[in-house]
């Protein structure tokens, strides 16, 4: 589904979704209101959403439906590329975070990611992420790498790739309740409250590292 108040622009992602074939859009809605609307009668796999429109705007649209519909991914368009900007809508849940000016081979990669891991972190989410880092800006305290396994190591760098709980447990061997138990222990050693957070960590300490 794809909420965006500008009609002409609205039309323009419907088409080029469509064009690449491996897409179907199921509802489109030019405020937060009209989507939540949609999204009663039917659920898609991911929302692409506006962060300005009228009525109610992507902020208050994205944190009702991270509360009422979990399972359906967001990915927030805006015409900011500012890093509070970015790092605010990461941390209430959306699972990606585009410029407007972003080619379409970005939205295309984001889509495809989001639905098959989760998460997407753009070039530029990535590199304003590693900035503040270097300034020494911190959200939350980081321990040192020592203070974790080497299992919950191993899990936090497939966690930095939005993989379920599941999914890590099925590549490492182990039970989704074995992968639970470590995720609680690395969000606590870490101070991390959410993936955002987590991914700051991991390239602070080189645990993965951005190209």
């Amino acid at each position: 589904m794809i909420a965006e108040d500008q009609t002409l622009v609205r039309q323009a992602f419907v088409s080029l979704l469509e064009e690449e074939g491996n897409f179907k859009v199921i509802g489109e809605a030019e405020n937060g209101k009209d989507l939540l609307d949609l999204l009663k009668q039917n659920l898609p796999d991911i929302v692409i959403l506006d962060i300005e429109m009228p009525v109610m705007g992507g902020k208050e649209t994205l944190e009702i439906i991270h509360k009422r519909f979990p399972s359906v991914k967001v990915i927030m368009l805006s015409m900011h590329a500012e890093m509070n900007y970015m790092s605010a809508f990461m941390e209430r849940g959306a699972s990606a975070y585009l410029p407007k000016a972003c080619d379409v081979e970005i939205l295309i990669e984001a889509i495809n990611t989001v639905k098959t891991k989760g998460k997407y972190f753009s070039p530029g989410v990535a590199e304003a992420l590693l900035s503040e880092l270097k300034k020494g800006k911190k959200i939350h305290p980081l321990h040192d790498e020592a203070a974790l396994s080497e299992r919950e190591m191993e899990i936090l760098k497939i966690l930095c790739e939005g993989k379920t709980n599941k999914e890590i447990g099925e590549s490492l061997h182990i039970s989704a309740n074995t992968v639970d138990f470590h995720r609680g222990n690395i969000y606590t050693k870490t101070k991390s409250k959410n993936i955002t957070d987590l991914v700051k960590y991991a390239i602070k300490h080189n645990v993965i590292s951005i190209s």
